[in-house]
C-alpha cells in the first residue's frame, strides 16, 4: 500500500513549510480551508467556503460558513448561504432569513435555496417573484432584481440547477462559481464526474482518481468532491494528496474531502471496537 500521506508530509517538510510541518494532514487540511477563509481576496473565500459544503453535521464547517454570510463582498455572502444550505445548518435559519432582505439579488437567490433545503418555506418567497413580479407582500421587486429577471444569462444560469436534478436552482451555487471566475470551459463533463458520485461500479472510482488529476482544474474539483461524497475512507489518501495542489480551489476541495473521509474512518474504527 503506498504511504501517499506520509508522501505528502515528506513533501511539505522539504519545502521548509514552517506552519505545516509537524502537522497530521487533518491539520494540514483545516489550515488550507481556514487560510481561505480569512483571505483578502473574495474570490479565494469563495472558494474556501464551498468547498465547507462537503461536511454536513460538522459545527467548525458551520461556523466558518456563518461568519462569511456577513462578509462585505455580496458573492462572498451568497456563497456561504448556499454553504450552510448544504451542511444541513437548521441553526443558521435566522441568519439565512436575514440574508433574504439582502439588497444583492445573488445573496437574495443563495439564502432562498438554502431555506428550502432545510425546509423553510421563507424560501420561496424570490421564486414567487420571479414568476409574477412582485412578492406575495405584495412589494414590487427592486431595481436589481428586476435586471436579472430580464437578463437571459442569469436566468439560463438559474435554471441549470432545475436541469440538474436537485432541489429548485440547487445548481445556482456551481453555476455562480463559474461566473467568478469567468471560465465556461468542459461544464458537461464535470457535470458528468458529478452525477457519477455514487456509482459505486469499481471502474467508475477508477475514473474518478484519474479526472482528479486532468489539467482542467474544475474537473480536478468536481472530481474529488465525487470521491469524498462515496464515503470509502479507503479514498482518503487519495484525497491528501492532492492538498498540494498548485489551485486553491483544488486544495480546498481536497482538504474538505480528506476530512469527511477521515471521519467517516474514524466512525469505522469506533463501530469495529464496539462489536462483540
Amino acid at each position: 500500500m503506498r504511504l501517499v500521506v506520509f508522501g505528502f508530509l515528506a513533501v511539505v517538510f522539504v519545502t521548509g513549510n514552517e506552519p505545516l510541518r509537524a502537522q497530521a494532514p487533518a491539520g494540514i487540511a483545516w489550515d488550507i480551508l481556514e487560510k481561505g477563509h480569512t483571505s483578502r481576496h473574495a474570490k479565494q473565500r469563495i472558494i474556501a467556503v464551498r468547498a465547507l459544503g462537503q461536511l454536513p453535521g460538522n459545527s467548525r464547517a458551520v461556523e466558518l460558513a456563518e461568519e462569511l454570510i456577513v462578509d462585505r463582498e455580496p458573492d462572498v455572502r451568497a456563497a456561504a448561504a448556499l454553504t450552510l444550505g448544504q451542511l444541513n445548518a437548521v441553526r443558521s435559519i435566522p441568519l439565512l432569513r436575514e440574508a433574504l432582505k439582502d439588497k444583492n439579488i445573488h445573496v437574495d437567490f443563495a439564502a432562498s435555496n438554502a431555506l428550502l433545503c432545510l425546509g423553510d418555506s421563507s424560501g420561496y418567497a424570490i421564486y414567487y417573484e420571479v414568476l409574477i413580479g412582485k412578492r406575495k407582500s405584495g412589494e414590487g421587486p427592486v431595481e436589481e432584481q428586476k435586471r436579472l429577471i430580464k437578463d437571459p444569462k442569469a436566468m439560463t444560469l438559474m435554471m441549470l440547477g432545475t436541469a440538474a436534478g436537485f432541489a429548485p436552482y440547487a445548481g445556482y451555487g456551481w453555476a455562480m462559481f463559474l461566473v467568478i471566475s469567468k471560465d465556461y470551459a468542459g461544464p458537461v463533463r464535470v457535470e458528468a464526474v458529478q452525477k457519477l458520485a455514487k456509482d459505486a461500479d469499481a471502474q467508475t472510482e477508477a475514473a474518478l482518481i484519474e479526472a482528479a488529476s486532468n489539467k482542467n482544474w474544475k474537473l480536478r474539483v468536481a472530481a474529488l468532491e465525487a470521491l469524498a461524497q462515496r464515503g470509502d475512507p479507503r479514498l482518503a489518501d487519495t484525497l491528501a494528496s492532492h492538498l498540494s495542489d498548485n489551485n486553491q480551489a483544488v486544495r480546498c476541495a481536497a482538504a474538505a474531502g480528506f476530512i469527511r473521509l477521515s471521519g467517516a474512518k474514524e466512525a469505522e474504527i469506533q463501530q469495529s471496537r464496539a462489536l462483540p
